[in-house]
């Protein structure tokens, strides 16, 4: 069986050569996680959805991976690939740091890079809002058996 779900989060970037120019960004993935076979310490997911960078790409697919480590240090990575509006194909890269000390924040917080090539284009900031997207999160949690 393998658990899907989709999580919205929204925030803000900037791009490393002018880091007074805040702008906002929104990015829903839709999560396909395998179950794991026996005790694993590390799982990995499929990745899809949408990202929009307001002046870098408008609701552009996306397609990467999300890896979860239950040991320390506990963190959940997320990589995707989406293109710009002048066609550039630009890499995402980020992490959220799990920890019993700050729960909601560190569970609802993703922070990244934006990156072209091996170079860093952006500083990303993400959040998932509990009030507004918790619901419509809860309702996409679905099961799925294999075949």
């Amino acid at each position: 069986m393998s658990l899907l779900y989709t999580e919205t989060l929204r925030g803000s970037y900037f791009l490393v050569e002018t880091p007074d120019d805040v702008r906002t960004c929104e990015v829903a993935v839709s999560v396909n996680l395998p179950r794991p076979k026996g005790i694993v310490h590390e799982v990995e997911a499929e990745m899809t959805g949408t990202a929009s960078f307001d002046r870098l790409s408008d609701h552009a697919p996306i397609r990467g991976t999300l890896r979860m480590r239950w040991i320390r240090p506990r963190r959940v990575d997320y990589q995707f690939a989406f293109e710009t509006q002048d066609g550039r194909t630009l890499q995402f890269r980020g992490a959220k740091h799990p920890s019993l000390l700050r729960p909601l924040y560190t569970a609802t917080t993703l922070w990244g890079t934006v990156h072209d090539g091996d170079r860093a284009i952006a500083m990303v900031s993400l959040h998932f809002d509990l009030r507004r997207d918790l619901v419509a999160f809860l309702q996409s949690l679905d099961r799925q058996r294999r075949e």
